[in-house]
């Protein structure tokens, strides 16, 4: 395939502002500090309250898209046309792209959606069931990780109310912001805000430095696709001096995707106000009901039911033929294997999946540094000296202080989990597949554009393993096996939003519009610092916001009524999550599996590694590693039929109309994927003024 055809939008020169102005300034650091506030305070509200689509989603946030797509149209667009000197440039949106998109990292799944649903679950269990208490005052947990309660007990610290109001609600004489406001036991939460924020300087610097070092080995040694910035680059590329709209906005295959991918949500949506009068226009199949005679039973479920995702679809296109074809094709594959172990009485279970995905996991992390061993022994040999004439330099920090950055947060990171209650290996176990995982997740979104990774394999599996494996040996202590679950629940059993991506994106997006003709560190050290300075606002305004909705509301507003707010990660996580296969692990070991996991994990390893060999020793070699990582995911299950369509799509038009053909329907594609989330976006909008006005509303996702 001809690379050039899905190669980022180039950004011409902008139009002379005068003197040019430098990316980082005060009103492209205003404008990404407005999206990170706005963003940040509200997603809270509007997910949990409200049980409206999700304001961030995935790693395309519909937040994002919406806000610029409206700056850059009613703003923007007028200012290029009539006084292009104040009109923001390509390279100030780069700038608060990346701010808001480091900022969509915590309000949602990424952070806040989990962690105080935690602090305050694992007391609110405690108080109901003696074993779980047993196992907290064994483990000897910090007071100052918690919200300050009136004892320091910790069965007797669930049932005070800062605990008791979380999963209900602070009671108010008057249903006004202020009473609502004054009701937060805003000083019980001082304190673990203060002590999490050190963790979170650890586990944040770690990753941003770990971005910036693997910045250059992706985007110019091995060239990654980066489909998500091929869409923000395509919405911030400068119209040409005199014009009102950029390329894309005066391309009609855009506006004609955009119409037509657009009119079906709308109309699809009008069908969920008014079911009676305008039927929907179908977007999903299921025929389990037909596939119920052996073998086709034993597929999963998910396989014969499939929902049409636009934005999928899209994406889709500008990622390597390759790559799209071995997604879809081993998830397919893997009913084949359903079938033959189900007919052969047997089966593929989760925890075998489990450990082949972990298998899987280490493996492909291996081969992504060996891959990179060139550029890290140079990024080495400049952390102990000034490194050869010829090696790489760092665009947005020296790797001096990159690699050392990286090592100090670490030091952080694993002090801190030492501090509250976990051994040193505990730490360091927990460390590492905190880091493995955000470099494959990392990696994968780079290059394929998946919007919706999951990877669930719990930070305590290696001690599980070892535990099953070889009985005799040690186990590790109770608090290291506590916070490999805590961590599990809160940073990586659901990772459609965490930082890494969102990160890796940010860099890449200001590489093509920001610091393209620029290699000096010392500019790019301000885009650096107004992104740290994007995840402090937005831990302060998205912690505030969810104490204040889960205090001040009892239920959600719209029609479902549920309660309590967010159930699974407000009540039922802490739980399952956490203390139950906490306790089991210390008072009744490991329960035991009927398969041998040390054979799973190695055949997920050595499958992984085949492909990655072949792919790399045959140019022709048509599966990509990538396709088994995710072929027991969320991500796949729900997503592979909308991947062969786009696969599909774009395998008939570089076949029959060649790469010029391509090229020239690449706006029309991307007119699909802004279809589909304005039109998504819309519609969360119009819920949110329904509510403001006192109208009855309808979710509709």
């Amino acid at each position: 395939m001809n690379r050039a055809a899905t190669q980022q939008p180039s950004l011409p020169p902008t139009p002379p502002l005068g003197q040019q102005r430098p990316p980082v300034n005060l009103r492209s650091v205003l404008l990404g500090l407005f999206g990170v506030i706005a963003i940040n305070a509200i997603t809270p509200f509007n997910n949990n309250v409200l049980a409206n689509a999700d304001l961030i989603r995935s790693y395309l946030p519909v937040s994002l898209l919406l806000f610029l797509m409206v700056f850059v149209i009613l703003i923007n667009a007028p200012l290029y046309r009539f006084a292009p000197r104040y009109a923001y440039s390509s390279a100030e949106l780069a700038v608060a792209i990346g701010m808001i998109l480091v900022g969509c990292a915590l309000p949602g799944s990424g952070l806040m959606r989990y962690l105080p649903g935690h602090l305050t679950g694992v007391s609110y269990y405690a108080a109901q069931n003696p074993d779980y208490a047993d196992l907290l005052r064994k483990i000897d947990l910090p007071d100052w990780i918690f919200p300050t309660a009136a004892t320091t007990d910790i069965a007797k610290r669930g049932t005070d109310p800062v605990v008791t109001q979380y999963v209900g609600r602070a009671l108010t004489d008057t249903d006004t912001f202020a009473a609502h406001f004054s009701a937060v036991p805003w000083h019980a939460w001082l304190r673990p805000a203060i002590g999490w924020s050190v963790f979170l300087v650890g586990l944040f610097g770690s990753i941003l430095c770990m971005m910036v070092i693997l910045r250059r080995q992706w985007v110019e040694n091995e060239r990654l696709q980066f489909p998500l910035v091929t869409v923000y680059l395509s919405l911030i590329e400068p119209p040409a001096p005199g014009k009102l709209l950029n390329p894309l906005f005066r391309n009609r295959l855009f506006w004609i995707g955009f119409a037509i991918v657009g009119g079906i949500n709308l109309f699809n949506g009008l069908s969920v106000y008014f079911p009676r009068n305008i039927p929907p226009i179908p977007l999903s199949f299921d025929i389990n009901k037909i596939a119920t005679e052996e073998p086709w039973r034993y597929c999963e479920w998910t396989f014969f039911s499939q929902r049409i995702y636009f934005t999928i679809i899209g994406l889709t296109m500008f990622m390597q033929t390759r790559t799209a074809f071995s997604l879809w094709f081993t998830y397919a594959l893997l009913q084949v294997a359903h079938m033959a172990a189900g007919l052969r009485q047997t089966e593929i279970s989760e925890p075998m999946q489990f450990d082949q995905l972990f298998g899987a996991e280490v493996v492909f992390c291996a081969m992504l540094l060996y891959i990179a061993r060139h550029h890290l022994l140079a990024v080495l040999r400049q952390m102990f000296g000034p490194g050869r004439p010829d090696d790489p330099r760092g665009r947005y920090l020296p790797y001096r202080l990159a690699g050392w950055g990286f090592i100090c947060c670490q030091l952080v990171l694993i002090a801190w989990l030492m501090t509250v209650g976990t051994t040193l290996i505990g730490a360091l176990v927990i460390s590492l597949m905190l880091m493995m995982l955000y470099l494959v997740l990392a990696r994968i979104v780079a290059d394929t554009g998946m919007i919706y990774p999951v990877f669930p394999v719990p930070l305590s599996h290696p001690f599980d393993i070892a535990a099953n494996a070889v009985p005799s040996l040690p186990h590790t202590t109770p608090g290291s096996h506590f916070f490999s679950r805590f961590f599990y629940g809160v940073l990586s059993h659901d990772t459609r939003q965490t930082l890494p991506p969102f990160a890796q994106h940010a860099l890449v997006t200001a590489d093509h519009a920001a610091y393209s003709h620029s290699a000096d560190w010392r500019k790019g050290i301000r885009f650096i610092g107004v992104l740290v300075l994007a995840l402090v606002l937005a831990y302060i305004v998205s912690g505030a916001s969810m104490l204040y909705v889960v205090y001040t509301y009892a239920a959600t507003l719209d029609r479902s009524n549920r309660s309590p707010l967010n159930e699974w990660s407000s009540y039922t996580m802490a739980r399952q999550i956490v203390m139950d296969p906490s306790v089991r692990y210390t008072t009744t070991g490991i329960e035991a599996v009927p398969h041998n996991r040390l054979l799973h994990i190695g055949v997920g390893a050595a499958i992984t590694a085949a492909l990655g060999t072949l792919r790399l020793t045959f140019a022709n070699w048509p599966l990509h590693p990538v396709g088994f990582l995710f072929c027991y995911t969320f991500g796949i299950e729900v997503t592979w039929f909308s991947i062969f369509l786009g696969w599909l799509a774009k395998t008939i038009l570089l076949n029959f109309g060649g790469a010029r053909m391509f090229t020239r329907a690449q706006p029309f594609f991307l007119g699909v994927v802004y279809g589909d989330v304005i039109a998504a976006a819309f519609w969360l909008v119009t819920n949110l003024a329904l509510w403001l006005m006192g109208f009855e509303y309808r979710s509709i996702t």
